[in-house]
């Protein structure tokens, strides 16, 4: 079935009377608790939120579902309640802005605590208190275009203490409309501290003055963002304002910071999830974190992604700081600057927030493989787990957004990693959630949700893997229930498609963001894009192996025939087909090493039919193929998703020799440089992305996975 309901015993969802719809706001919850046995914290809320138990962090949530639809999170919490009376305090955060992250709600938050199966507390009741938290910026810009809010924290009129309700302004409660609460079903993160490995260098920081500054949100819209001038700090101009200097090449912490002063710390991989830092400083100083995953000519660059890679923390003197982020972050290099009197800096990390790693009960062979494999897998574990949160993601930084086609390739992994498929149930099911999805034409699947995108943009390839993934999702688990309840979003999908189709059944003219790949390939993708019919081919193909329909088995065959007939150009496919000025369909004469392994990858060609291009395209296309000059009238494929087309195919065919020399050369600068894998062939956007983790599922095929 789509998912489980549940409900709270006692309680009821609130918020700060008419704040549930403000962009980017904060309260801090309290509740005291007796030490009692057995006790379960019951939560859910919107957007996130932060448990701290006596000080001491616990928990970061929840785990994300589809529009109007709200997972629970149960937590034992016995082993924290070690004091007569204990404080709870829960940082929540309501974003309420059109983002790919988040789905554009009313923030709420719903908890109780339960000792010996009787509810002692719940939101509604008196115990549970909710405070003002401006210390918490709210009028700040984007993180990104994709993301929410970046963070700014102004501590200086605190004692330190940052949990503390004292001197807090208690907010006047209102209780929300009642929720649809449903089971979590995901498996808990084990939130691991991972210090940094580190000091990579320390030196002066400079004021500068950029020739222009890089800044994230375009639109100013009030449904995204503040305007411009209502911004209180603008922060990643603020960074790009300060330059590193470098007079100490490595070092130690504890350290101490000097006034205008930094150091670069070092992760021993690229890792995701909420900074925590532990400093003191003896009069008051602003405290930058500038981060980001790899090194540019040898400094960090926190625009380097078209992100704002820093939160700032304004500090009072004379006071201890343990400071923790309210979002997770990605990053190997963090830049730790003061701007203000000494600072000393005891501890800095990562509280990691991803796929429990107990949940992973496959391990590398290591009696087979050498330290370059060695390499590669634990980069692509890495990867998985820090893009497996919730949902599957495409990366963890820029986006955290679920986007479809990605997760075709990450529901493998979690199949070969854990022997189930528990996301991916969760993923599929949060598409389904919302009947008629906003800003979107009838039937037409979002390319990425739990998300809402302002600027009705979709892209019409993506809703097809949705259908694809689904097919196997069916072989994976014999899940029929679930099958059958997405049987009309899969219908209505079709349907879509139908309207484009041309008399020879292609289709034709598709709207909106038509994508192929990273490449060439999608300067090719009208008026007749043949990769996109290859995949309308499978589609029908999957959708006739799922529902029985044979019309949907008819028309596959003839799409097949078809494109085979009018894609051809000598030994390769043609990528599209344009109209001249007479109006008339011609070849573009354009062909993609990409739009080969669609191809054969979606089942239009085989090796039995096409045995001359495949063994060109096994022999003569890969890594080597810039270095060797072969077939130069042949566009290059990227990473994302010609090269993994192309390793999957080889996989298939028991082509292992090719595809471990693939592998190698594929990835293994990607693991040493970063100890990740990336979305591009090159480092200049994520170089940590969920779909990349699939190269385990190669690995395994070769025999270097017990």
């Amino acid at each position: 079935m789509l998912f489980e309901k549940t409900n709270f015993k006692l309680a009821k969802p609130i918020w700060e009377k008419d704040k549930d719809k403000e962009l980017n706001y904060s309260l801090l919850f309290e509740v005291k608790a007796p030490k009692s046995s057995n006790a379960v914290l019951r939560i859910a809320g919107n957007n996130t939120y932060r448990i701290f138990i006596n000080g001491s962090f616990v928990y970061y949530g929840p785990a994300r579902a589809g529009r109007g639809y709200y997972r629970v999170d149960e937590l034992s919490i016995e082993k924290w309640l070690t004091q007569d009376e204990n404080t709870i305090t829960v940082l929540s955060m309501g974003y309420y802005c059109y983002n790919y992250q988040f789905i554009r709600q009313p923030a709420f938050l719903c908890a109780e605590i339960e000792s010996e199966g009787k509810v002692i507390s719940h939101t509604g009741d008196n115990n549970w208190k909710a405070y003002s938290y401006p210390e918490k910026i709210q009028k700040v810009q984007r993180y990104s275009g994709q993301r929410t809010f970046a963070e700014v924290y102004d501590y200086r009129n605190s004692n330190g203490d940052l949990l503390s309700s004292n001197g807090r302004q208690q907010a006047e409660i209102m209780v929300s409309e009642d929720k649809n609460f449903i089971v979590r079903e995901i498996s808990y993160p084990d939130f691991d501290r991972e210090a940094v490995s580190a000091v990579f260098d320390q030196g002066k920081a400079v004021k500068i003055k950029p020739e222009k500054y890089f800044y994230p949100n375009l639109y100013d819209n009030p449904l995204q963002s503040y305007p411009r001038d209502e911004i209180k700090y603008l922060s990643v101009h603020m960074g790009q304002e300060i330059d590193t200097v470098c007079e100490k090449a490595s070092g130690e912490l504890p350290l101490s910071l000097s006034e205008n002063s930094y150091a670069c710390l070092e992760m021993k991989s690229n890792t995701t999830g909420l900074i925590e830092i532990e400093l003191y400083c003896n009069c008051d100083t602003d405290i930058y974190l500038t981060f980001d995953e790899l090194l540019t000519n040898n400094k960090i660059n926190l625009i380097r992604n078209k992100t704002s890679n820093i939160v700032i923390y304004r500090l009072k003197g004379g006071n201890s700081y343990r400071l923790i982020t309210a979002e997770p972050y990605t990053f190997k290099y963090l830049n730790v600057i003061s701007l203000g009197g000494e600072v000393e800096l005891s501890y800095a990390g990562i509280i990691r927030t991803d796929f429990n790693k107990n949940e992973i009960i496959r391990s590398l062979n290591t009696q087979k493989a050498d330290e370059q494999i060695k390499r590669i897998y634990d980069a692509a574990i890495e990867t998985f787990r820090q893009n497996t949160f919730d949902i599957y993601m495409d990366c963890p930084s820029r986006e955290r957004a679920g986007w479809l086609c990605d997760s075709f390739f990450t529901s493998r992994v979690e199949k070969l990693l854990s022997g189930k498929s528990t996301v991916e149930k969760c993923f599929l099911s949060n598409f389904a959630m919302e009947k008629n999805h906003k800003f979107l034409p009838e039937g037409m699947l979002p390319m990425c949700y739990p998300a809402e995108q302002l600027n009705e943009r979709y892209i019409p390839n993506w809703a097809m893997w949705y259908v694809l993934q689904l097919g196997e999702y069916f072989k994976r688990t014999n899940d029929e229930e679930l099958v059958a309840q997405l049987r009309e979003k899969c219908i209505a999908l079709a349907s879509f498609f139908k309207a484009y189709e041309n008399k020879d059944g292609l289709l034709q003219n598709l709207d909106s963001w038509v994508f192929v790949e990273w490449s060439m390939c999608n300067k090719l993708v009208q008026d007749i894009n043949y990769p996109s019919n290859m995949l309308y081919y499978k589609f029908k193909l999957v959708m006739y192996q799922l529902y029985g329909d044979e019309k949907f088995k008819t028309e596959a065959d003839n799409l097949r025939k078809v494109i085979r007939e009018k894609s051809r150009m000598g030994l390769f496919f043609c990528d599209n087909s344009v109209f001249d000025e007479n109006g008339n369909l011609k070849l573009s004469g354009q062909c993609t090493e990409t739009c080969q392994y669609y191809a054969f990858y979606m089942g239009v060609a085989t090796i039995e039919e096409d045995r001359e291009l495949w063994e060109t395209m096994v022999k003569d296309f890969g890594p080597e193929r810039k270095e060797n000059g072969k077939w130069p009238e042949i566009h290059f494929a990227n990473s994302f998703i010609g090269n993994y087309l192309r390793l999957d195919l080889l996989a298939d065919a028991g082509e292992y020799t090719r595809l471990e020399e693939n592998i190698r050369g594929y990835f293994d600068y990607m693991a040493k440089l970063t100890g990740t894998l990336w979305e591009h062939d090159k480092d200049r956007a994520s170089c940590n992305h969920g779909f990349a983790s699939h190269v385990l599922i190669w690995l395994d095929k070769l025999g270097y996975i017990n």
